[in-house]
């Protein structure tokens, strides 16, 4: 059967959870078929993409108001009702037309289109949460089934009308790179052309390269040489050209464009800095990495934040500036980083995906004994 794997754009976090699910989709059953939404709708995705960049570069309260606010969620709902019905027919027409069977969505808004087309309301639709909160916008009828990263989201998802037997805990779904047997540091290092000895900083903004990662590593150029640093842009070339031009990286610090194969530098690092995308934390606990928080953007990222804080997981670094004297009080206490690589390892769930691709096969083909270790929340 043909299952579609619809997601935001590319690159995004939402790609990244929907491809790592589709690599436990064993292809004798299921045949993923990956749905761009900004594709679909391409003047509508771009639009919403410069809103929300434009929204948290200029207002960043706003879009934390507008995130996760009941009234506000209130007023979308009425929109769902009245407008989206209409847009959500052309989604409809592309996935008949692909003979599609059923869906995995990875963002609350392409769950909502398939549960407002009439035509859609037939397949069973699967929606997978990619941070550890769940805000207002899930719709809470028409899944057959959410994959909740956390018991707080679970929690939100119930209180917002989503029926407890359909949510699931699994956690956030990484790709198997993330899974399997890991190279030493020494030799991913050396694999990557980075001194194989030297304490190594991951510094990451996710797949579109956003933080201030300029200023965090231009914070990072006293400690080069005791310490080297990786800079992954993701797809922001600007900030690759204007590093390049402006902080003449050494052979300690380097600048990396987008990779679809990050693991083997979060296996050189000893610890990742950045924004917490729910992806990013996702992997980054997957292989017990210590991780500061730095420059997370409002709205979902900041509620990830809570969660770290919550649970201890993570350091914070307000500005750029602090980040040295976090990095300085590792570099001093080893002890200190292998308590947090533990702490971080004690809640991960690498094998989401894994769990995810199990239970989808047995709520398809009636398998009640389908393998897989999500669990009901």
């Amino acid at each position: 059967m043909k299952v579609a794997l619809i997601y935001g754009t590319r690159p995004s976090g939402h790609y990244a959870a929907a491809g790592a699910v589709a690599e436990f989709l064993p292809p004798s059953i299921i045949e993923p078929v990956f749905v761009d939404l900004s594709e679909v709708y391409p003047d509508f995705g771009p639009l919403v993409a410069r809103t929300y960049l434009e929204l948290l570069s200029r207002t960043p309260s706003v879009w934390d108001y507008v995130y996760d606010n009941d009234f506000v969620a209130f007023a979308a709902s009425a929109l769902r009702e009245s407008i989206l019905p209409f847009s959500a027919q052309k989604l409809g027409d592309l996935l008949a037309k692909k003979n599609i069977s059923a869906v995995v969505s990875t963002q609350a808004f392409s769950s909502v289109l398939v549960t407002k087309s009439k035509g859609l309301a037939r397949l069973p639709l699967f929606s997978v949460l990619t941070d550890f909160c769940a805000h207002g916008y899930w719709p809470p009828d028409g899944v057959a089934a959410y994959f909740a990263p956390e018991k707080s989201a679970a929690a939100a998802l119930k209180e917002k009308g989503a029926p407890a037997e359909r949510i699931l805990l699994t956690g956030i779904p990484v790709r198997k790179e993330f899974t399997g047997p890991q190279p030493a540091k020494a030799a991913a290092r050396k694999e990557l052309g980075l001194s194989p000895k030297l304490f190594t900083v991951l510094l990451t903004g996710g797949s579109r390269g956003l933080g201030d990662l300029y200023s965090a590593a231009l914070a990072l150029k006293p400690l080069l040489g005791r310490i080297q640093a990786v800079v992954l842009c993701g797809s922001n070339r600007r900030l690759r050209g204007q590093a390049e031009k402006e902080l003449d990286p050494g052979k300690h610090l380097r600048f990396v464009d987008f990779t679809d194969s990050p693991a083997l530098y979060y296996a050189a690092a000893d610890l990742v800095v950045g924004k917490p995308g729910g992806v990013t934390l996702a992997e980054t606990m997957a292989l017990a990495k210590p991780f500061i928080i730095y420059s997370p953007l409002p709205g979902q990222e900041e509620r990830n934040s809570g969660f770290l804080r919550r649970h201890r997981l993570a350091a914070t670094a307000a500005t750029a500036d602090q980040l040295p004297a976090l990095i300085k009080k590792y570099l001093a206490a080893p002890q200190a980083l292998a308590l947090a690589s533990r702490a971080l390892a004690a809640h991960a769930r690498p094998h989401a995906a894994r769990d995810i691709a199990a239970k989808i096969i047995q709520l398809l083909t009636g398998d009640g004994a389908g393998g897989g270790r999500a669990r009901p929340s």
